[in-house]
């Protein structure tokens, strides 16, 4: 890039900037007045299944929330974004009108009124651009959804209903534009141009549909993709808009640029290596992830795949005869998944520090070995990183054996300053019992193969079975065991199959 390149990129992050300020300030919405185009067509030639099953809303109206695994009654929606009893992020999952596409929108008339009902609440009650609701991923994912499901929410002779969807999807469509060159988090840039790409062909706007194309590809020579994405449903996320970017841009006949290409072939290639055998991916700390066949569908979208070491990217995948055990290797913590066969047994592993006010610093200091022997399997991680100013060493060490049937793990702490809590999301429909004479439990699944837990005597563990989430696309009970090691800053623990 030329001097002059980056004067003329200068000047447009700074008038990304200055908008985003000058958007606190009363009246700023009458500058976003546009005039009205004379259609808005969907012109992805794409479409892939829901993430989650349709199941979940066809018998009782309800919509399961990602983040929260909470169900929620689609009439109840417009109260439930201006209700105390929601999460901020159930708020912004619903702003963000998301839900939508579970629905099977031909079915019922009264489902294409209580949409509408939704939208037109959503548009007199939401104008206020510091409210949560027009934060930029939101704004990019509620214009989508608007878009993709323009000629079913518009089919009314409701002329007043229309003509306030209109003014309203090109209000946020031109706020969007003006926030492009914004310096962004790598999946809320993506985000905003898969948005922008789609309302502008939607309303046959070719020449800014480039521009957006040419700054995606700028953002994506700059950016690591496999290091900016912070979890793999993320990975999952960036890759599917990327695909409907080059959806819109082959609608055009455009050549799709080298960075869109390359980029998509990572993370496809990421997303393969970490799927277990059930067909799902992993989720680590996640509250959800999507179907097998929503994950198949997105795969099949990528024509090319890369040949990359999963050792040099976030997640390592350690495979025996019977379990693999994948980590995410770009956490300071190395949290784990485990499943043995096409069974699910550790959902994700995770430290839980009860002070809310520590300060963690932003870069860490992480490096990890694998060593084999008679296919038998070590992996050491070790991290640095500062907590309130102290200096924290963390060691996880590994083991599985050449069957994938026994399972060690320690944890140690340079520290015993802070109240910690080690949790492990267990299988749902399991039933568990207390061992005489260890510490420990026995964990019987319903397929009646028994698994048995044991921790060192300073642990002290306890159970929640009541944790919901969406594992695979469905709806399902998780169990929650949190183990508390305070009296030592070290935690040893073993799995084995018996």
């Amino acid at each position: 890039m030329n001097a002059f390149s980056k004067l003329i990129r200068y000047i447009r992050i700074n008038y990304s900037k200055l908008h985003l300020f000058a958007s606190k300030i009363p009246f700023y919405s009458v500058t976003l007045f546009s005039r009205l185009p004379q259609n808005i067509n969907n012109v992805l030639n794409i479409s892939f299944p829901p993430e989650y099953s349709a199941d979940l809303v066809a018998s009782s109206h309800i919509v399961v929330l990602k983040c929260t695994g909470r169900s929620v009654f689609i009439r109840d929606i417009s109260s439930a974004l201006v209700s105390d009893e929601f999460s901020s992020a159930e708020k912004l999952e619903l702003h963000g009108f998301g839900w939508i596409s579970l629905l099977n929108l031909n079915m019922d008339r009264q489902w294409r009124l209580l949409i509408r009902s939704h939208i037109g609440f959503w548009i007199w009650n939401f104008h206020n651009f510091t409210d949560v609701a027009w934060e930029i991923p939101v704004i990019s994912e509620r214009l989508y959804n608007w878009i993709i499901q323009y000629n079913f929410i518009s089919k009314t002779l409701d002329k007043n209903f229309n003509a306030a969807l209109i003014k309203s999807l090109l209000k946020q469509l031109k706020f969007l534009r003006r926030l492009l060159y914004l310096p962004l988090d790598f999946s809320d840039k993506v985000i905003l141009i898969r948005a922008l790409a789609v309302a502008l062909s939607a309303i046959n706007d070719k020449r800014n549909l480039l521009k957006v194309v040419h700054e995606l590809a700028i953002f994506l020579k700059e950016a690591d993709c496999t290091r900016s994405c912070k979890t793999p449903q993320e990975i999952l996320n960036v890759l599917r808009y990327l695909i409907e970017i080059q959806s819109t841009i082959l609608f055009y006949r455009q050549k799709i640029p080298n960075e869109i290409i390359e980029t998509v072939s990572k993370l496809a290639n990421i997303t393969r290596k970490i799927r277990h055998a059930d067909g799902g991916i992993s989720i680590f700390q996640s509250e959800f992830t999507p179907s097998p066949l929503y994950v198949d569908a997105v795969l099949s979208c990528v024509k090319t795949e890369t040949i990359a070491d999963i050792n040099d990217l976030n997640y390592l995948k350690l495979k025996s005869f019977e379990g693999t055990i994948f980590v995410d290797v770009g956490n300071k913590f190395f949290p784990i998944e485990f499943s043995a066969g096409s069974q699910r047994m550790i959902l994700g592993t995770y430290l839980y520090f009860s002070d809310q006010k520590l300060s963690f610093s932003k870069n860490s200091k992480i490096r990890h070995t694998v060593d084999k022997e008679k296919n038998n399997i070590w992996f050491i991680g070790k991290s640095q990183f500062t907590i309130n100013d102290h200096e924290i060493m963390f060691e996880k060490r590994l083991y599985i054996n050449n069957l994938g049937v026994d399972i060690r793990c320690e944890e140690s702490l340079s520290t015993k300053s802070f109240d910690i809590v080690h949790y492990i999301v267990l299988p749902g429909e399991i039933d568990i019992s207390l061992l005489e004479y260890q510490n420990g439990f026995f964990m019987d699944l319903k397929s009646g193969i028994r698994w048995v837990w044991s921790f060192n005597k300073e642990a002290k563990f306890s159970f929640d079975f009541e944790k919901i989430g969406i594992l695979n696309g469905e709806k399902r009970n998780f169990t929650l065991l949190a183990i508390d090691s305070n009296s030592s800053n070290r935690l040893k623990w073993s799995l084995k199959k018996i």
